[in-house]
Order: C-alpha cells, then structure tokens, then sequence
C-alpha cells in the first residue's frame, strides 16, 4: 500500500495548504516517502502536513537551453486537452494555479519553454499528427488526444516506443500499472497514461452517495465495508432497495422522481471491467487472449437485472449526473469529474465509494476509467528524444505530487471536517483505476455485457457468436505490433 499511502498524504496536505497552491516547488526538495499509517480523523493539521512526504522524478537538473517544448492537442468534450496539463496564468482556480506552476516549475528547472498548439477537433488533431509524421516534419513533441485515437496511432508505426525512452521509470506512482499493462502490446507501448495529466482520474467511475438522504434512511454508508473487501453489488443492491418513490405520481420513474440508484455513461462497461469480467486477458508471460468467465458473467447480469428494475433506477444519457446533483439519487455511478464539476457546487452532501465487487472472492477493487492518453512521434530522437523524455517524466512526477492532491481536493468540496472517510475511499479509486485494453485498442466485445442486457441473451452464446471475429481482430492486432519496426524518421534532430 505504498503508493496509496503517499498519495493519501498528499491529499490530505491539499486540504491543509489549498490556500498556498502559488508556491511552486521543486521536485527534489524531498526524499521517497516510506509507508505512513493512515492518520486518524482526530490528528492535527500540522501533524497531517509534517508526514506528507513527496516523491521523486531522480532526474538530474539540466539546462537545456531554452528549448521548446510543443504539446499538439486537440479540444475533446470542448475543452483544449493541453488545459489539463499545463495552464499559463494565475486565476485562482486552485487546479488551474497548480498547472500554471507546473509550468513554471519545469520551465525554471530545465531552462525550457512550454507551449501547446491547438488543432481543433478530435480528427484534425489526429490528421494534423499523421500529415507532419508521415512528411517527416518536426512539428511538435508530444501529442494528446481522445484515448482510442491516440493509442490507435501506434498501429501506424508514427510513434516512439516508450519503453525505448531511458528517462521514464514505470515502477513510479505516476505511472499507473493498469495503463502500462493495458497499452503493452507484444513489448510495445506508444501511448501513455501517466499523470501529466489529471484526465485519468477525472474521467475514473465511481459510486457517489447522497449523505442527507442515507441519514433520513438510518442507512450506514459502507465505509468499513470497503476497508473489510465487502463491499460488492449484492449490498448495493440490498441498500437501493424499497428507497425509490414517484414523485410526480405518474407511475412510471423519471428525472422528476427519487430512485436507489441512477448512473452516467458508459455504464455497463465500466462495471464489467470494475467486477473483473475483461474479454481479453494475459497469462503469465503477458500474452493477450481471448476468454471470458461465463458463469461469472452470468452472476453479474442476474445482479444487474434487479438492481436496473424499473421501481430503483433511472437514467438516460447525462440524466444520471443531473439526478444525483437535485439530490434525486441516493447512489449514483458516474465519474469523479461529475463531483468536481456539478456535485461539489450543488447542495447535496455527498461522498464517494469505490465501484464495488462482484464478490467478496474478487480479490480487488477496480474502477475503470477513461483518459486521454499521450505520445512521442517517432520524428523526436537523439538528444531531442533525452530532452522530451526529461520533461515528460518530471512533469508527471510534479503534477502526481503538487497537482493531484488539489484536484481531488477539489472533487471532496473541501470539506475537510466531513471527508475523512471520502478521502481514504478517493485513494482506493485513484490507486485501483483500469483502462481497458479492448477500449483502448477499439477492440471487438468490449462492450460485451451491455450488449448482453439489452438483448436479454445469454452470456455463453453472445460469446460464442463474437468470438472468431474478435480473435481474427486481437491476432491483428498482435501481428502489427510483432512485426513493426520504428526506425529513424527523415527529419534533422532539433536540438
């Protein structure tokens, strides 16, 4: 529990120094932090912030002379991605201040400039990398874009190996271990998840509870459950129970009315990953094959079943966010960035609980989570490729440390006196989120369960009807990756 620990730590100094968000730092002020015991919601401030401990990049300081470091993004969900990792002035927003001092922080530290260049939409940022790859143009020296996009890029030979990058070290808390398995193709990964950005957790699910309500219920909110590896969609199903009212009286549940449980997108989905029921798995060896539990499978939709009746749930695209944040919903599946961006500035008093298990067997808990992932074109090498390296991983190390802990600050309404227990649940989410490898990679039945639940099938025979189109597609895939070669690109080295 080392990584969850630190970033426990962490969060809980962001409570505390929230108001000293301007001060940047740099990133080997400190020494590696060891395991600190989880501080009780009696310890003091000053107690709290004297055992948070940052974590570092072991990067030498380096002057690399100016250069200038270019981020190709795109805007995705109306917002320009290179916002989420770098911000060029102080406006108060406690994120966007700790971005502007990330910023500021690997600039001074590497004498370097950071800039980003805006290219539209999802597809013209994409073209825009493929057209300047292909021609051999040194354009820009990471991308970010839409996850599928991104990693889909790497089927194409454009992008530089990451594990062929000496400065990144994958054994740090920056670089979460679900993304790098997930990514990892036969040796091979061309895209990252990394926190240089907060994407990841911001798009992470999650269960939410409306507190207010659960007291007027005399309902116990599962922490210790959680702590105990009990928590799972059966006590889910039980607690969302005879809860549900029609408000409006018009016998049929509906935005206007009280419901158990509601959800955002991606529902089905995200929940087969989180009760580990992955279509594409890997043996010993990291060989990726096609499986599926079908008795486990069926056990999950037979759950689902009830807990979607008609008399406890509803939701309807964003609905369920818009539900939850009128205090409609006692429990709602959607993304922490739901709190962060509706919850915390509605009424609702609200706290957090990690997606749960299927069973008490499940040996973890797993949130699956979207992101928009990053990569080097394989037109940076050399010394540029050394220098890009540097700043990709320092910047992940400062934003894990220094901007992390003020985003899920933020996602908690800063309520420091009533969160102790949602903070501790907002570690176990961060430190157990998962992208899938079939999303990623826009592979057949990654959707598989949600499929299943609306044509009412069963798990055995949905399966065995996709299964030979989805091998033919992962053996592709795998076929690519074996055969690619990435040599040098055309271009001069800029350095």
């Amino acid at each position: 529990m080392k990584k969850a620990t630190n970033l426990l730590s962490l969060l809980l100094a962001g409570l505390l120094l929230a108001s000293c968000s301007n001060a940047a730092g740099g990133q080997n002020e400190t020494s590696p932090a060891d395991t600190v015991a989880l501080p009780s919601s009696s310890e003091s401030a000053v107690e709290s912030e004297s055992e948070t401990t940052y974590i570092t990049d072991d990067l030498p300081d380096e002057d690399f002379g100016g250069y200038a470091f270019r981020i190709l993004s795109c805007v995705f969900y109306n917002k320009e991605l290179a916002t989420y990792i770098t911000n060029d002035e102080l406006t108060g927003v406690p994120v966007d201040d700790a971005l502007y001092n990330s910023k500021t922080n690997i600039e001074d530290r590497f004498k370097v400039g950071i800039s980003w260049i805006e290219t539209g939409d999802q597809d013209a940022g994409l073209n825009t990398a493929k057209n300047a790859i292909n021609a051999g143009d040194d354009a820009f020296d990471i991308l970010i874009g839409h996850d599928t996009n991104t990693v889909g890029l790497g089927k194409s030979g454009l992008l530089r190996n990451m594990y062929d990058i000496d400065e990144f070290n994958f054994e740090k808390p920056w670089w979460p271990n679900h993304a790098v398995e997930s990514w990892t193709v036969a040796g091979k990964m061309f895209a990252a998840s990394s926190y240089i950005s907060y994407c990841g957790i911001h798009w992470t699910r999650a269960i939410t509870v409306n507190k207010d309500w659960a007291e007027e219920l005399l309902m116990e909110i599962p922490y210790e459950a959680v702590r105990e590896g009990k928590w799972t969609l059966d006590m889910l199903n039980t607690l969302t129970e005879d809860v549900s009212y029609d408000v409006d009286g018009n016998g049929k549940m509906n935005d206007k009315d009280k419901v158990g449980f509601t959800s955002g997108t991606q529902t089905w989905y995200c929940l087969q990953e989180g009760v580990d029921l992955p279509i594409y798995r890997r043996d010993d060896s990291g060989n990726i094959y096609l499986d599926l539990d079908v008795d486990r499978a069926d056990q999950f939709l037979e759950i689902m079943r009830t807990l979607t009746k008609k008399d406890r749930y509803y939701s309807s695209g964003d609905f369920g966010v818009k539900m939850f944040e009128k205090g409609n919903a006692l429990f709602a599946y959607t993304q922490v960035g739901d709190a962060y961006d509706y919850y915390r500035v509605s009424d609702v008093r609200y706290g957090f609980l990690p997606t749960p298990k299927l069973d008490e067997a499940q040996e973890n808990y797993i949130n699956c989570c979207t992101d928009v992932p990053w990569a080097i074109p394989k037109t940076v090498m050399g010394k540029q490729q050394h220098i890009v390296g540097t700043i990709c991983e320092a910047m992940s190390a400062y934003n894990y440390n220094h901007v992390l802990p003020v985003y899920l600050e933020g996602a908690l309404k800063s309520r420091a006196a009533d969160s102790a227990d949602d903070t501790e649940m907002l570690q176990i989410i961060a430190d157990t989120r998962t992208i899938g490898f079939a999303y990623g990679y826009g592979l057949q039945m990654n959707n598989i369960l949600d499929d299943i639940l609306e044509g009412g099938q069963g798990a055995a025979s949905y399966f065995k009807s996709k299964e030979k189109v989805a091998e033919k597609a992962l053996n592709k895939l795998i076929s690519s990756f074996e055969d690619m070669e990435i040599g040098r690109a055309s271009c001069r080295e800029r350095v």
